[in-house]
């Protein structure tokens, strides 16, 4: 019996069981390789703890993303790219909208993430471990971007950029969101649930609100593309423009870790600008949809 003629719960329970084997199995992988090259399985104690945080960032997430959304995918219904729509192509249109989001967008997420920091609690033991979380995600992010060569450049873009944007999209969009808008019947309920849980699964709480968001517009662009490719190239692309402009600030001198979008001369008319655009991108790409819908 194929598994989407199982209960839903079902579903989303051998779904967890894949992504949980798949983290585990993948983390010892990656210690195991680390073991052999560096002669010890921690990454922060390596020779050269940059590479190694690649790697095991590399074995983590298509342990944990990729390979468990296309068992899922393959157990609906024995084929690889059809439950995830991996094997169809977006709209052209489509695709040029979200090229030019994926610039407008930036300044909308930078102002929604200060909007993050300044409604999170400063005191208290939940503000503490929330601290923690972020000081410690951070402290990796700050090692992968602190060298300045283009190597590393492009290896930060591979690993963060691309790996990462087509692994969590394979997962998220791919196989949980068909499977929560199945089981609610509405797909509104399925993005949203989708993105409160790809957010939440960063453990980065000082950047939940901008990356929700980011989860809300992935899920609709897989909703009205009926493409997975769609939301794979806005992920990826959002992903590696943010390396990029820190790669930039970072090369000008520029302190990017206590930077903030709305610090800068001339912000605010670029922010109403970019918001403005972004509306209408997205308008457009409703639009063009409920076009195909109709025809």
């Amino acid at each position: 019996m194929k598994l989407q003629e199982k209960p839903y719960w079902i579903q989303l329970v051998v779904l967890a069981l894949f992504t949980t084997g798949g983290l585990l199995l993948f983390s010892s992988l990656s210690s195991l390789v680390l073991l052999l090259i560096y002669h010890t399985p921690s990454m922060l104690d390596t020779s050269d703890p940059v590479t190694a945080i690649r790697i095991s960032q590399t074995f983590a997430t298509i342990g944990t993303f990729l390979l468990p959304a296309l068992l899922f995918a393959y157990c609906q219904n024995r084929q690889w790219f059809d439950y995830n729509a991996a094997n169809r192509r977006p709209n052209t249109s489509m695709v040029n909208i979200v090229l030019l989001l994926s610039i407008t967008l930036l300044p909308v997420v930078s102002v929604l993430s200060t909007f993050n920091i300044f409604i999170m609690p400063q005191e208290g033991a939940v503000a503490e471990f929330m601290r923690d979380m972020e000081e410690a995600a951070n402290h990796i992010l700050e090692m992968l971007t602190s060298r300045r060569s283009a190597w590393d450049l492009i290896s930060n873009l591979l690993v963060l950029a691309v790996l990462a944007g087509v692994c969590e999209e394979f997962l998220f969009q791919g196989a949980l969101q068909p499977l929560m808008t199945r089981w609610t019947n509405n797909p509104h309920v399925g993005i949203l649930i989708t993105a409160f849980i790809f957010s939440i699964l960063h453990f980065q709480f000082y950047g939940f609100i901008p990356r929700f968001a980011l989860g809300v517009y992935l899920g609709y662009l897989f909703y009205w593309s009926r493409s997975l490719w769609l939301p794979i190239l806005a992920h990826v692309l959002h992903n590696a423009l943010s390396i990029l402009v820190d790669f930039t600030l970072q090369g000008k001198g520029i302190d990017t870790d206590n930077l903030q979008f709305t610090d800068i001369h001339g912000s605010i008319p670029v922010i109403i600008s970019c918001t403005l655009l972004s509306a209408m991108g997205i308008v457009f790409l409703w639009r063009t949809h409920r076009d195909n819908e109709t025809r």
